[in-house]
């Protein structure tokens, strides 16, 4: 395949390289030497990718032009192609579709440092090819791999359509990974990307001082949305959004990571969209993290928020309708608001540590607040502080008896509600949607559309008076 190269990048460092001369000059014997340094030794090249279906304009100045398939050979090329102290390539607005390149795990590959891919943000997609084995939308890899940024990129993983073959591990069918090739991988970080519809996980990164930054996730994961691994590891700014029909395995998650930030995400799943497992996760082999200033809102089907890392501090979340699960040791979990969110304490002796006195580090719980969210505890390792638990008659829970699909619930307000919501607090159940309907100044009706079948499910519940509206204009009470 022949790549179409429009244009150099010596014409544009040649005019810099003059300017400079007349100080460069006073430096007398040092010149020739000052001269190369500033020529080649500090300066950065941007190269600008153009896919098949960019507009014309963007076509004639970029320095490649993509055929339209396997167009990440192009997108190679142009990494490639900088120079030993890195720079920029851009991809400018358009479609481009990503093959695998053979002996790899990619894709896009970005095998040594130094790199900046960026795009136009969602009018520049990167789509991977139907048909392939073990191939990421983007492999980051090798020797001594440091300071790789990715940014403003659509990237569709078209995870029905790939393959994965026995023993490739997690190695392949995610949208962005790096991993070590002897050496960790160091100063990571994908920004602003949306990234869709991945076999696996839309960002798995292993690495020193690995990071995604406010990105936006949406479609099915077969996995892990984000996970990190090693060290220094933070999760900030981004969103999930399960919508209706979705499937995802976890939400946002490290394993063996040290040194960690999961903070100020969101995690949205719609009546319909489904978390299989953790919307927040983190594994026994994690140490020191901070989980803070997110917001989980659970109106599908999510099993819990679960917290088994070692000395981890988890402050200022918001958690509805979605269990939470502290089952590590040495944790603080302070200043939560927990909405039909149960919190279940069960912590273990932490597999890794063995503490001076030989017993378990306590959990402390303190500065909760607790909106119909029971508390039950199994481990006799506990601190307690002030954790107030508020039950109201306009809110509870309620059971739905297997081999129906329809529960009458007395609500208590002594009006009509405006609004009545309802969220699953049984993630085994398989009802995909549910109505309320009947609504009285003493009751409603929660019915369910599929066919439980014999299986019980139990829903957490809250009745209004007044709600307003996104227009912020009140919405009368139902009849």
């Amino acid at each position: 395949m022949q790549l179409s190269k429009t244009r150099g990048i010596a014409g544009k460092y040649r005019a810099a390289r003059w300017r400079l001369l007349p100080a460069l000059l006073l430096c007398g014997a040092l010149t020739a030497a000052a001269e190369k340094q500033v020529t080649t030794g500090v300066r950065t090249a941007t190269f600008v990718v153009a896919a098949a279906d960019s507009p014309a304009q963007a076509r004639a100045q970029a320095d490649y032009v993509c055929p339209g398939r396997d167009d990440h050979l192009a997108i190679n090329t142009a990494i490639a192609a900088l120079p030993a102290n890195g720079g920029r390539v851009h991809l400018a607005e358009g479609t481009y579709n990503i093959g695998g390149v053979e002996g790899t795990y990619g894709g896009v590959n970005i095998l040594r440092g130094n790199v900046l891919l960026t795009g136009a943000g969602s009018g520049t997609r990167l789509i991977l090819q139907g048909g392939l084995t073990n191939i990421n939308v983007i492999w980051i890899s090798g020797k001594d791999v440091s300071d790789v940024t990715v940014r403003d990129l659509y990237i569709d993983g078209n995870g029905t359509n790939l393959t994965r073959s026995e023993g490739s591990g997690w190695a392949g069918c995610n949208g962005v990974k790096a991993m070590p090739d002897k050496n960790y991988p160091k100063n990571i970080s994908v920004e602003n990307c949306h990234i869709e519809n991945c076999r696996l996980m839309a960002v798995m990164l292993i690495g020193d001082v690995v990071e995604v930054l406010n990105c936006y996730f949406s479609g099915n994961f077969g996995s892990h949305v984000v996970e990190l691994l090693g060290y220094n590891g933070r999760i900030e700014g981004c969103t999930l959004n399960v919508k209706d029909g979705d499937s995802v395995g976890f939400g946002f998650s490290t394993d063996a990571c040290d040194n960690y930030h999961i903070i100020n995400n969101k995690v949205m799943v719609a009546a319909g969209g489904e978390i299989r497992s953790h919307a927040i996760n983190n594994w026994r082999r994690c140490y020191h993290g901070i989980i803070a200033g997110n917001m989980v809102i659970n109106n599908g089907k999510a099993r819990s928020v679960r917290i088994q890392g070692y000395m981890d501090m988890v402050h200022n979340n918001i958690f509805r309708g979605i269990p939470v699960e502290i089952q590590g040791e040495g944790i603080m979990f302070e200043h939560n608001m927990l909405i039909n969110s149960p919190l279940k304490i069960d912590a273990f002796v932490h597999e890794n540590v063995t503490n001076d006195a030989g017993g378990q580090w306590p959990v402390q719980i303190s500065g909760n607040w607790l909106f119909n969210s029971p508390i039950s505890n199994a481990s006799p390792h506990v601190i307690w502080g002030t954790n107030p638990v508020t039950v109201t008659d306009s809110a509870g829970t309620l059971k739905m008896a297997g081999g129906t699909n329809a529960t009458v619930v007395e609500h208590g307000l002594g009006s009509t509600p405006a609004v009545v919501h309802v969220n699953p607090a049984d993630s085994k159940s398989d009802v995909e949607k549910r109505k309320v309907d009947g609504l009285t100044d003493r009751q409603f009706t929660v019915r369910v559309d599929d066919d439980p079948g014999s299986t019980n499910m139990v829903f957490y519940w809250r009745a209004v008076n007044a709600w307003k509206g996104k227009d912020g204009q009140s919405v009368p009470p139902a009849k």
